[in-house]
């Protein structure tokens, strides 16, 4: 037994996830610990003010690098993978200004439409979030390229650690309205320098060979990427968020903190546990692609590894959420609970899902995905809206989009095993 878990340590596939998942496992932990002190400080409706916020930075964190990042782990060149870092860092700064003026220029409009008073004022604040998403985001990817996995956990325990620092000192300190805000934005900000100073300390990236034509050229050769991965995680990440953004509308903020919570303790630490396996087989797929091989094997040893890892707990907490809920929480919470049974079918799918995706950009089948988000995020809205409109019922709102999700993601599931098989004699350069 000793021989074999030293086995798989040896195996740079096994160490790296093994990094990734720490560091993602404490960085939900610490989040999590802090939500039982939190929900005794904190209203539900101020808890609704910081899921829509906090929705809002992931949906704009899809466009304001343009998904460049994506690009960065491609190229054999080094030097054509640090151009394409400091593109995606000034893609960022400059979208993110793009944000401030929209916000600036239209914040009437943008409130109205929004429909909600407490959350107005801190759209001024999405061009810091934004930018300092941006950063992690393209850090990460360098990160991953230079095998530096664990400058990747230690930037997500960064920001989960500031963020719940600050959020429980504001809640003892009474300072309540916007406490959770201000949190989540500190811990943004944190990381977001750990990144750029850590990588400036080990100097493995400078600014020598940066020229805006190589970068205009590079961007050029992976155009696929900022117009298709764009549009697919942005749509993508809309839908999953569009319960937050719509039970808002339909039924108050009150109902998207019980969205919200049962989100975050749940669906958010599933995502970042498979999204670090995904960022290890990412780069590994590539080097397989890279060289002309088939891919499937790895797809189907990550869907059998990834199963056998969440199928235990997510029965579990389809049995027990709704009393886990009340134990940790409080009674006032239980709905979150019922909210978490519904979604773990479709949770544990998508967890399965999530990191074999990255065939799809590897693969260059784009478009393919970006036609399945579309469609996703159309069906998604007729089940939120069918579930107010026809059943006047959060419940079923909730509950027909987590079937929708289940049903597309079984597909998606299918799709990317079929298309694994695919190889290539082209080498990326």
């Amino acid at each position: 037994m000793i021989e074999k878990f030293r086995n798989i340590f040896k195996n740079e596939i096994y160490k790296n996830v093994l990094i990734l998942f720490s560091g993602s496992s404490l960085a939900q932990t610490i989040p999590f610990l802090a939500t039982l002190i939190l929900t005794r400080f904190f209203t539900k409706e101020q808890f609704g003010v910081f899921f829509f916020y906090s929705s809002l930075c992931m949906v704009l964190s899809m466009v304001i690098s343009l998904k460049l990042e994506l690009a960065i782990v491609l190229p054999l060149k080094k030097d054509d993978g640090k151009t394409l870092f400091f593109s995606s860092l000034i893609t960022s700064a400059i979208l993110s200004f793009v944000v401030l003026l929209v916000v600036n220029f239209l914040y009437n409009p943008i409130t109205a439409v929004l429909g909600e008073r407490n959350i107005g004022k801190l759209l001024y604040l999405l061009p810091i979030s934004t930018f300092s998403l941006g950063i992690v985001q393209s850090c990460s990817y360098w990160f991953n390229r230079n095998k530096k996995f664990k400058n990747i956990s230690i930037t997500k325990i960064t920001k989960s650690t500031i963020s719940s620092i600050i959020q429980i000192s504001l809640g003892l300190l009474s300072f309540l309205k916007y406490g959770l805000v201000i949190g989540i934005i500190s811990g943004q900000i944190a990381s977001a320098i750990y990144s750029i100073f850590i990588s400036f300390k080990d100097k493995i990236i400078d600014t020598k060979t940066f020229t805006l034509t190589k970068a205009f050229s590079l961007i050029k050769k992976y155009k696929n990427i900022p117009i298709y991965n764009t549009s697919v995680t942005l749509t993508n990440t809309l839908s999953n968020h569009l319960p937050i953004f719509l039970l808002t509308s339909f039924y108050g903020l009150e109902m998207t903190a019980f969205y919200g919570l049962a989100n975050r303790i749940v669906a958010t630490p599933m995502g970042l546990i498979s999204q670090s396996v995904g960022e290890v087989l990412y780069n590994e797929a590539t080097k397989r692609y890279n060289n002309g091989q088939s891919l499937r094997s790895l797809v189907i040893s990550s869907y059998k590894k990834l199963a056998k890892l969440a199928v235990i707990p997510s029965i579990i907490l389809l049995f027990i959420a709704p009393y886990a809920f009340v134990f940790l929480f409080g009674i006032e919470w239980k709905l979150a609970g019922t909210f978490t049974q519904f979604l773990i079918p479709w949770l544990f799918i998508g967890f399965l899902n999530v990191p074999t995706s990255f065939i799809i950009t590897i693969l260059n089948k784009q478009k393919q995905l970006l036609i399945y988000n579309i469609l996703l995020l159309i069906f998604r809205f007729i089940a939120l809206y069918i579930g107010f409109k026809i059943f006047d019922s959060v419940t079923y709102s909730i509950f027909l989009f987590a079937l929708t999700g289940l049903v597309f993601n079984v597909f998606l599931l299918f799709y990317i095993i079929k298309i694994s098989n695919i190889k290539t004699n082209i080498k990326i350069s």
